[in-house]
């Protein structure tokens, strides 16, 4: 009985959804209009097939693609309404490929929605889930709202006829607030009320059935939806204990329905009532009017099955334990027939399941050969033009490499000359003068009318002077040429920093001719590290040098920190001169370079420093935070 009604719920729903389109499709060409109307109201109709294939013909001429896929869905629906299964599983995915082709997703789960309302009709509720959950999925992927409403309404159906009403109820739910949520107003809310409710007063959630009516009555879109809430509103209070309110509801709708109610739902709904009254005659009479009615429709038994049980209990309550005895026992046997029955169709259809997904295996099984055969192909022409591709490649790589290799030898070779004409100029500038010095003060010292022997040791004094600026000057020119030709690593061996930076303050001092100050801050009193004491005693000193150049008060700073976190060990140097500009910060280190052209001196010194560094593992920098003065650093690993 209940199968029954869901049936006719979903039959309606079929034809209510081509017919609220008229409207739509009246604003399309006319001729393609007359088509659709001839189509639509004769879709039983074999000449519909032909009708159709001119309908998608016409459509096509005029660029109409939304008419071209309800032109392919007009078969579908024929061979729906012709109960022609094969072929229309055959027909529904060359609608669904154009569909998706041409961006008409309604159609493509239109047709697939007839697939589930066949199986649904033929009470095949095991396949009719089984699509609607991939309805489902499908739908979601897509993210096509209407599809996933029409899928959780489906569903509530199929529960409920299933006799899960509890989740029938849940899923009613989810096809509400869905529709709420994202203001689809394709669906009839009242309606999916109305069967919430029902689901909700046969699971005796009477609170919650009663929210439902009202929520439904808030929403009926036409006058004549109120009946059917009405309907589910006197069983609701009939279930509650309110029977005079139930009776007098009861006799307002079958007043003032006006034909929108069946009367088996009426006669449904008036059997409830008197059983909930004790009125056991009228419910009796109520049992055989409905059985005729079912008869005279053409139901089977297993349709109206409850009617029997119901009399048996208004049998036994009224003492007639004999006919009630003969009710149940038929009762009992029209359902083990139906189990039966169900049974058989149920294996039928996970039968039918497994055929299908055989099918589906053997057909992916066959796309993946002809892939993988593709793949193979592809696989070979791929190699072939990667062999191409790759001599290709390494011959624009070798040409490459040469051209860079002729490129850096270019700027090797250019650099090497620009460096060259530097050098010459600077060495010929830093050369003479001390040459004159010499030669004009060992010519008055060697004069006739020699001066006085203070005099004499003045002059001494300047000779050894620029001798020593001009020794300083070739073994910069020696040392750096040395670092840059050589490929052997510097000796290393236990070095004491403490000493070795006493020893090139010391040495600093000496060649000096005037006072200067210099400050050691050692880090430690006793610190000893496996590094050239060479190098790096030539890299200080270069760097006390520097300083000593541009102190003017004389006061410098020697100092070193440790790093245990990253193993190194850093020496400051800190004078009190004018500093070094941030904008020449990486220029200072490199050769010939001096921030003071008429300062004597060729810029080798913190080029020779960086040098070192490098040879160590470490670098060489300026200090640009410091703004009192200038600070470089001297950073080398701790080994």
């Amino acid at each position: 009985m209940k199968k029954a009604f869901i049936l006719s719920v979903l039959l309606v729903l079929a034809f209510s959804t081509v017919h609220a389109q008229n409207e739509t499709y009246k604003k399309v060409d006319s001729t393609l209009y007359a088509y659709y109307r001839w189509c639509n109201n004769n879709i039983r109709d074999s000449l519909v097939l032909l009708k159709a294939d001119t309908l998608f013909r016409l459509s096509a001429e005029k660029h109409d693609t939304r008419m071209q896929a309800v032109s392919l869905s007009f078969k579908a629906d024929h061979y729906y309404f012709n109960n022609n299964l094969d072929s229309l599983k055959a027909w529904i995915p060359r609608v669904q490929e154009f569909a998706r082709k041409n961006e008409q997703l309604k159609y493509y789960y239109f047709t697939w929605g007839r697939l589930i309302l066949y199986y649904t009709k033929h009470t095949q509720y095991t396949l009719a889930q089984y699509e609607l959950e991939r309805y489902m999925e499908q739908a979601e992927k897509d993210d096509y709202k209407p599809a996933i409403a029409e899928a959780y309404k489906q569903l509530g159906h199929i529960y409920r006829t299933r006799g899960l009403k509890n989740v029938a109820a849940e899923y009613y739910g989810k096809a509400i607030d869905f529709i709420i949520r994202n203001d689809l107003d394709s669906f009839s809310l009242s309606n999916l009320y109305s069967e919430m409710a029902s689901m909700l007063i046969d699971d005796q959630r009477y609170a919650e059935a009663a929210a439902a009516i009202e929520k439904g009555k808030a929403c009926i879109p036409l006058p004549e939806y109120i009946w059917s809430l009405k309907l589910k509103e006197t069983l609701l209070l009939a279930k509650t204990g309110h029977i005079d309110e139930a009776k007098a509801l009861f006799r307002e709708v079958r007043k003032g329905h006006g034909g929108y109610l069946t009367e088996t739902s009426l006669r449904e709904t008036q059997l409830a009532v008197y059983n909930c009254s004790h009125e056991y005659g009228k419910a009796m009479a109520a049992i055989d009017t409905l059985i005729e009615l079912f008869v005279e429709a053409g139901y089977k038994e297993s349709y109206f099955a409850t009617l029997y049980e119901n009399r048996a209990a208004i049998n036994a309550a009224t003492g007639k334990f004999e006919a009630a005895y003969r009710d149940l026992l038929h009762y009992i046997n029209v359902y083990r027939r139906k189990a039966s029955a169900d049974n058989e169709k149920t294996l039928g259809e996970f039968a039918t399941l497994l055929d299908v997904s055989r099918l589906d295996k053997e057909k992916a099984e066959l796309e993946q050969q002809a892939q993988a055969e593709r793949l193979h192909r592809m696989q070979l022409g791929t190699i072939g033009l990667g062999i191409i591709l790759l001599l290709a490649a390494v011959f624009i790589g070798f040409m490459t490499l040469m051209n860079r290799r002729l490129a850096r030898a270019k700027r090797a070779a250019e650099e090497g000359s620009r460096m060259k004409g530097i050098f010459i100029r600077n060495i010929t500038h830093e050369i003479n003068t001390p040459l004159n010095a010499i030669v004009g003060f060992a010519e008055l010292a060697a004069a006739a009318d020699s001066p006085d022997p203070a005099e004499r040791q003045s002059y001494i004094n300047i000779i050894q002077e620029n001798s020593g600026y001009l020794q300083k000057l070739v073994d910069d020119v020696l040392y750096i040429a040395g670092l840059e030709s050589s490929d052997t690593p510097p000796a290393m061996g236990p070095t004491d920093i403490n000493a070795c930076c006493l020893q090139c303050i010391k040495n600093v001092t000496f060649s000096n001719s005037r006072e200067i100050d210099i400050r050691f801050l050692p880090a430690q009193e006793k610190f000893q590290v496996h590094t050239s004491c060479l190098l790096l005693s030539k890299a200080i000193t270069e760097l006390l040098r520097n300083a000593v150049r541009f102190a003017a008060d004389g006061r410098i700073t020697l100092a070193y920190t440790l790093s245990e976190q990253n193993r190194q060990i850093v020496f400051s140097v800190t004078d009190t001169g004018p500093g070094v500009p941030a904008s020449e910060a990486g220029h200072i280190f490199e050769r010939f370079v001096k921030l003071d052209p008429f300062s004597q001196g060729m810029g080798l010194g913190l080029a020779v420093c960086r040098l070192i560094a490098s040879a160590l593992g470490g670098k060489a920098e300026l200090d640009t935070t410091y703004t009192a003065g200038a600070r470089f650093t001297l950073t080398i690993p701790l080994r």
